[in-house]
């Protein structure tokens, strides 16, 4: 069968909904159980490859100097487009989550964090990780102090974060 039968023409109007769009959503856009559940693994993931890659232990043995190839990883590709397939970038959010402070104590930053701030703070870490590209890396940051372990572990056991059935 030729697709030109089954595919509508081109030259009728096309709704919204059946184009790819070129931006981020919005902070009110919804973020679904299969994204909560592949952003869990994504972080998981990074983690996993990030310690198998420097042949360490845990987070705590990862060096300071190893971000830049932390960044040449496959998975840390992987997990930057992911995020924002995952709906965790948003275009109408300020890049403005204080990283530094959930560095320092991420149990207690994250455990208890509602989607709207734990969405907040992925959301200034991906922006802050594209404007420092080349010279440092937030992502490895977090992930040597932490919090990648920690946001896995909220988005996966937060009952509080998922609608009813």
């Amino acid at each position: 069968m030729d697709m030109s039968e089954t595919m509508p023409d081109a030259k009728v109007r096309q709704l919204p909904s059946s184009l790819v769009v070129r931006r981020a959503p919005s902070k009110r856009s919804v973020v679904n159980e299969f994204q909560a559940r592949h952003f869990c693994e994504l972080c998981r993931l990074l983690v996993k490859r990030t310690l198998e890659y420097f042949e360490v232990e845990s987070v705590e043995g990862l060096s300071e100097e190893g971000w830049e190839s932390f960044t040449e990883m496959p998975e840390y590709g992987l997990f930057t487009t992911g995020v924002y397939a995952c709906g965790f970038v948003c275009a109408d959010l300020k890049p403005d989550a204080d990283l530094d402070a959930v560095k320092q104590r991420p149990v207690e930053a994250i455990q208890g964090a509602s989607l709207p701030r734990l969405r907040h703070y992925v959301h200034t870490l991906m922006r802050s990780e594209r404007a420092s590209y080349g010279y440092g890396s937030f992502i490895y940051d977090a992930l040597r102090a932490g919090v990648l372990e920690q946001l896995s572990e909220r988005m996966d056991r937060g009952a509080d974060l998922y609608e009813r059935l």
